[in-house]
């Protein structure tokens, strides 16, 4: 049996050498037939920088032929662009990526294995951070990748929306991206958890490697996971309304979820993981990154409460 094609789709803001680089990485693909289509959505476009990449559509050095589109939307976060995206591809089974990762050469085939052998299932890859001798980009890197390990244990699960796949039909059952997320951290949390609720299946497929390639220093680092924090807020306050509780409700549910074990093994993680060296600031750098996520969450509470 022939199989399936599948459309990558990348949200994109501003970073148009990332961008290259995630596209040059998907010209190498391997296991693909003929043929790739790659939808970008510039957020905020469109810019000349951007739209000159268009140039690395047509046959890459695996002989394999880019079908690249580069669509422009006025800048509105991304989730309006991945469902934009989303839309425009021809083909059912959708990938997702961002413009700073470079998925491996076999990614593409191993989503696709997994989704043909998974339907009504989201599939999540891994996620491995590419700058190795950056202690702030590891330690961003690792709690994503520990808190996709501790949600496929204990709940709720989470995969992050670099490196995941689903059938067209699921995702067009769940309405795609709540677009209501202004930011990046909070809606690929909501999606996971719609999915969780709709009774989809969680595959992790851990075989299925992008390199993230998220610089960070001190100060982007704080606004990061401020950032995190003001998204945590959005995803608890859409997750109150969808159960019909007020949002009082669901803090307190969440803060008697929360087990000490889990910010225990947090910041020992960096000890269990061969992606997260130096070790100690690694460690050190989880346990730091909680204030600003609790500043932005509060943060972002205010601003609600006074906008409303």
């Amino acid at each position: 049996m022939t199989p399936a094609p599948v459309s990558v789709v990348i949200p994109t803001y501003r970073r148009p050498e990332r961008l290259r680089r995630c596209l040059e990485a998907l010209s190498r693909s391997e296991g693909v037939e003929s043929a790739l289509e790659v939808v970008v959505v510039e957020d905020g476009g469109p810019t000349p920088e951007v739209q000159a990449l268009q140039d690395l559509a047509g046959q890459g050095p695996a002989g394999l032929e880019l079908e690249l589109r580069i669509l422009a939307q006025p800048h509105a976060g991304p989730a309006t662009a991945r469902n934009r995206g989303a839309r425009e591809a021809r083909h059912d089974l959708l990938l997702f990526t961002d413009d700073d990762c470079a998925p491996a050469p076999d990614w593409v085939a191993r989503m696709r294995a997994r989704l043909e052998a998974s339907p009504g299932a989201l599939v999540g890859g891994h996620a491995r951070n590419a700058l190795r001798g950056n202690p702030f980009s590891a330690a961003s890197q690792e709690l994503v990748t520990f808190i996709t390990r501790w949600g496929l244990t204990y709940g709720p699960r989470f995969f992050a929306s670099n490196n995941y796949g689903l059938h067209r039909a699921d995702f067009e059952a769940l309405g795609g991206f709540d677009e209501s997320f202004p930011l990046a951290g909070g809606e690929d949390r909501d999606f996971s958890d719609r999915c969780e609720a709709a009774g989809m299946r969680f595959v992790h497929a851990p075989e299925a490697l992008v390199e993230h390639y998220h610089q960070l220093g001190p100060l982007a680092f704080w606004r990061q996971h401020f950032a995190y924090g003001r998204g945590a807020y959005q995803y608890r306050l859409r997750r109150a309304q969808r159960h019909g509780a007020p949002f009082r409700r669901e803090l307190q549910r969440t803060l008697a979820s929360t087990r000490a074990r889990f910010y225990m093994e947090l910041v020992t993680a960096p000890w269990r993981s061969p992606d997260a060296p130096p070790r100690i600031l690694t460690g050190l750098l989880l346990a730091a990154c909680q204030v600003p996520n609790l500043l932005g969450f509060v943060s972002e509470r205010r601003r609600s409460r006074r906008g409303s």
